[in-house]
Order: structure tokens, then sequence, then C-alpha cells
């Protein structure tokens, strides 16, 4: 719970690397009686209006090399006041926000609030590099790496600021220039997925890390899992109406084929930083 002068609300969040439905599971979460679910800040998802918490792009890449950049960007932009006026203006119990960037913020997110529950959702590194990778024109959902010599919206070169990278000095940097799309999205997955595991490991109780798989082909599962972890209203009663089929279709279609088409390089890096995750991540589902 978190307070500001006013009575207690409960702030939650959910993390990954994105193209993991979650558009879908904000909306579906939004449907949770008290419940504001926010993707990316958005109530319900819902662009249209205004944004109902601040908005985070360039502390995305600041705060995964910068620890206190992502304390500073929870303390400005997730404090108790921000999250006890986005519930009021909701009209709500309790605020749930869905986003990429709580991958970078979670161990400053879960430091700052003590009562605060993370659901990371983990998809398989193949499936979602072909999903994030784009060759040509304009990505509508730019979650990962262009080509590099694919032409930019003004748009895509804003999200491509806050999008995470190899830190200075390090090895992944010196090659970073010669990797394409596909090699700088297996590294974007792979790191990404280790901040939820770190994450998991040091806040194992407050911390649940489950498989996109489960998600898209066993919704009871999953939706029992996560009602329990977050303790929602209608716990335990199965797959809430209208929440049984993830949506998680790119609109234009994938631009790379099966990881067996991929050059060898690519192949063995995809295959590696699957087994490190396999490795490490500790599923609940």
């Amino acid at each position: 719970m978190t307070q500001c002068g006013r009575r207690p609300v409960q702030f939650d969040f959910v993390a990954s690397t994105g193209r993991t439905a979650t558009t879908f599971l904000a909306s579906a979460l939004n449907g949770f009686d008290g419940v504001a679910a926010c993707h990316e800040g958005y109530l319900d998802g819902d662009k249209a209006r205004d944004a109902l918490l601040p908005l985070i792009n360039l502390e995305n890449a600041q705060a995964f090399t910068s620890p206190g950049a992502a304390a500073q960007a929870v303390a400005e932009k997730r404090s108790l006041k921000v999250i006890a006026d986005a519930v009021e203006a909701a009209g709500a119990e309790r605020l749930i926000d869905v986003a990429y960037y709580n991958a970078t913020l979670a161990h400053a997110l879960l430091s700052a609030h003590p009562a605060t529950r993370m659901l990371g959702v983990i998809r398989d590194c193949a499936s979602f590099v072909r999903s994030a990778t784009t060759l040509t024109g304009e990505d509508p959902l730019p979650v990962g790496w262009a080509d590099p010599n694919k032409p930019m919206s003004q748009r895509e070169m804003f999200i491509e600021m806050g999008r995470i990278r190899p830190a200075r000095q390090s090895a992944a940097r010196t090659e970073w220039k010669s990797w394409g799309a596909v090699r700088r999205n297996v590294w974007l997955w792979k790191e990404t997925n280790l901040l939820l595991c770190a994450a998991k490991e040091a806040f194992p109780d407050r911390v649940s890390l489950v498989r996109f798989a489960t998600f898209a082909s066993e919704p009871d599962t999953f939706w029992a899992h996560t009602s329990a972890f977050f303790k929602l209203p209608d716990a335990g009663a199965g797959v809430p109406a209208g929440r049984a089929e993830a949506v998680n279709k790119k609109p234009a279609g994938y631009q790379i084929g099966p990881q067996e088409t991929w050059s060898p390089a690519e192949q063995a890096a995809a295959e590696t930083s699957q087994l490190v995750i396999n490795e490490r991540a500790l599923y609940d589902c």
C-alpha cells in the first residue's frame, strides 16, 4: 500500500520486453472492479485520452545503465503522490501499470514501494525477435531495434531514443555497429529478461514470473495465478469474462523468417540467450 496523506492505495505493475499482448493485458486488468490499469501510462491503453501517469521514454535507457537514474525516475514519476493522484483521477481503489519500461525500473519501484508487486511476462526469444524486428516501412508498434539502414519516422526515432542499448565500454557496445536488427533484438530480449530475473531474485515474495506461452495458451492457469498474485476482486473465479484469449498479432506481419533461417551467428546468439534465461528464470506458471 502507498499513502500520501490520503487513504492507502495499492500500486502494482507488469513488466516485459513488449510484444507480449501488454495492451490486451492492461485492458483486461482494467475490467476488474476497483482497478485502474494503464498501458504505458494510458488508462486502459486509450491514447486518445490524456495519460493517467507521467510518461516515460528517455528514462528507460538512462535507468538501464544507472541505478541512480532509475531511482530518480521513480521519485519524479512514480512517487506516492503521483500514484495517489492517478488512482483518485481514475475513481479507482488501486493502480496497475503495464509497460516495457517497468523492467528497467523494477528494482527502484519495488524498493520505493514496499507493498508493490510485479508480474514479469517472458516470451520465448525467437518469437519475440520475429515480432519485434522491422526491416522496411514504418513500424506502428516499435518495440525492437529496426534494421540500421531503414528510414525512420519521427515517432520511431523518438521511441528509439529511450530503448536500451549496451553500456559504454562493454563488449556488446563494441560489436553493436556490426550487428543487424536480429542480433540487436536478441540482445534486447536477453538483457530485459535478465532484469526480470534479477527482480525475482531480489524480491522473491513480491515478484512473479510467468511464461507468455501460459498467458496465450492456458488462460485459465494464467488468470487464476494473476488474480491470486495481485489479490484481485474475483481471485480464484477462473478466467474472467472477456479475458480468455490474448490477441498478439503484428498488423503488418513478420518481416523475418523462423530462427533456422537466420545467420549462424544470429542463431547461436538466440540459442545461448534462451538457455541463459531458461536457467535463470524462476517461473510460477
